[in-house]
């Protein structure tokens, strides 16, 4: 009972979906298929009206919030859902909510915002100094204790940001803003 927003992909989406994670609908274990449905699942009505370029105002029943974008393509507005899937059928209005078809299957974050940074060689100096003033195990958290601050934005720096900066690598970067010796002070400049 309630009204949810469900973004229910095609059965071609799930098909492709299947066969990349390399299983048949029936070796899907019903843990996955819950975790699946959760993360395309919100406990409320959102139509595509309410949708900006950025994240949806509700998280998931997965606890994820959905990113959506909106562009055109003549005069026809167009729907993307956590850059993923593209919305074919918006706002199909239902006695308890409201679907959205998808043209692919929404797979679910699962790397931290320090995680995601650390895994791109783009921005191995960013991710050094994240480490070594402390902040790498601040990002590195999927429930924060703090609720205030469940969800979290970095603003990362490029190798190539630093590098037109004058600073080659994090030892440069350390040299210059590391005033105190110690990158973890909160009164040094590098940690600042």
């Amino acid at each position: 009972y309630g009204a949810y927003t469900f973004f229910v992909p095609t059965n071609s989406a799930m098909t492709l979906y299947l066969k990349s994670i390399n299983k048949t609908l029936d070796q899907l274990q019903a843990s996955d298929a819950q975790a699946l449905l959760k993360l395309h699942l919100i406990q409320d009505t959102l139509n595509t009206s309410s949708f900006t370029d950025g994240k949806l105002p509700i998280p998931t029943m997965l606890g994820q919030y959905l990113i959506t974008g909106v562009g055109s393509e003549g005069s026809s507005a167009l729907y993307t859902v956590n850059r993923q899937a593209d919305i074919t059928q918006p706002n199909i209005t239902c006695a308890n909510g409201v679907i959205h078809v998808l043209d692919n299957v929404l797979r679910p974050a699962t790397l931290t915002v320090a995680q995601m940074i650390e895994q791109d060689p783009k921005y191995s100096i960013f991710t050094q100094a994240m480490k070594e003033t402390g902040f790498y195990d601040s990002l590195n958290i999927v429930n924060n204790p703090d609720s205030d601050r469940t969800f979290l934005t970095l603003l990362a720096q490029s190798d190539q940001n630093f590098i037109d900066s004058g600073f080659q690598n994090y030892a440069a970067v350390k040299a210059h803003f590391c005033q105190t010796g110690d990158p973890k002070n909160p009164n040094d400049s590098l940690w600042l």
